[in-house]
């Protein structure tokens, strides 16, 4: 019989770590230490997140394992019902957690942040729904692709462009993206003369001539790995794309990805940076999937965070797998991934050829 998710990883990271590392997820001694805790609260109950959940875990106990102060972990295991992350973030707190990592899912942040009652320092892995403002103590650090989106508009409109187009893909996401790099390009100053959506159903070679006349100096591409394949031959080749991770789902070659050469996106340096200080310094989950080593590499951070929180640190300024990483002001951590292109079938970091 093949080993199941959790022991592949664990057999993976077994050269590297300590037995303890693949201990149970509810083990409550799964890291040395007395004393105040960090509580890590995710839903390796839910068999749609638990994967994903998995992959934190894991990244958590290697930021734990590897930092030059040992700090004591909780896992705590719940489902993907906000009512039973709640209790358990209560029973975990009343154990006496000193910082809470989690909850990983938006609609269980969105739970806790609505209850208001964040008696200690809790760093949530996601965005709340809408505007539902951050209680006191309640932090929120995650992988969303907006704010990428708006960095990607910072960055153009650095490079002197003002003049954009931007295509999308027919999806929610897509669009939500797109609106975020609209929003920051008007912010700044710059124009979109355009806005094409496309789909299963649209006629690619139309979408071609449609653009073969702007005036546009770059575009913005708001879409997947797969659709951006798909897309990018119809695309003016006369100017720069910009798009966001979305368009690295991990896979490299010049026959797979020979249409996305080019591209300049944006991604954390655990993806596109190998070499960067702080990626070298953690053993690598070789084989899983680009999805799982990003909520890898998320779980790394955010126990390096907690870990700050948990000393009493007020700012936070971290150089981190996921990128520069900041809390200067507010309660929103800042994640700056860094600037890639696709070069012969595969994204890498510009950063370092400047």
């Amino acid at each position: 019989m093949l080993p199941g998710p959790r022991a592949q990883i664990c057999f993976a990271l077994l050269a590297f770590l300590s037995p303890a590392l693949c201990a149970a997820p509810d083990d409550t001694a799964s890291l040395p230490g007395g004393g105040p805790f960090i509580g890590l609260l995710l839903p390796l109950n839910a068999p749609e997140f638990a994967p994903a959940a998995e992959a934190v875990r894991l990244g958590c106990q290697a930021a734990l394992t590897f930092a030059e102060s040992r700090q004591s972990l909780q896992v705590v295991r719940t489902d993907a019902k906000p009512e039973n992350i709640l209790a358990e973030y209560e029973a975990t707190v009343q154990r006496g957690a000193a910082v809470m990592v989690g909850p990983l899912t938006r609609s269980g942040v969105t739970a806790l942040a609505n209850t208001g009652r964040i008696s200690v320092v809790t760093l949530a892995l996601n965005a709340a729904d809408g505007d539902v403002p951050l209680p006191p103590r309640l932090y929120t650090f995650g992988l969303s692709v907006e704010p990428e989106a708006r960095l990607v508009a910072r960055l153009a409109f650095a490079r002197g462009l003002r003049d954009a187009v931007v295509v999308q893909a027919s999806t929610f996401l897509a669009r939500r993206v797109s609106r975020a790099f609209a929003d920051e390009w008007f912010g700044l100053g710059g124009r979109i003369g355009d806005v094409r959506e496309f789909g299963p159903q649209t006629n690619l070679v139309e979408l071609r001539q449609q653009f073969a006349d702007s005036q546009a100096q770059m575009a913005f591409l708001s879409a997947d790995a797969d659709q951006a394949r798909l897309v990018r031959p119809y695309l003016n080749n006369q100017i720069p794309i910009f798009a966001t991770s979305q368009v690295n789902d991990g896979k490299t070659g010049p026959l797979v990805n020979s249409d996305l050469n080019g591209i300049r996106f944006v991604d954390m340096p655990w993806i596109v940076q190998p070499d960067h200080a702080a990626v070298m310094v953690y053993p690598r989950l070789e084989g899983f999937s680009s999805e799982l080593q990003r909520l890898y590499a998320l779980g790394i951070d955010s126990c390096r965070i907690a870990a700050d929180l948990l000393a009493g640190q007020q700012r936070i300024n971290l150089d981190g797998v996921t990128g520069r990483i900041s809390l200067r002001s507010g309660n929103v951590l800042q994640r700056e991934p860094v600037q890639a292109v696709f070069r012969d079938g595969a994204g890498v970091s510009v950063e370092d050829q400047r």
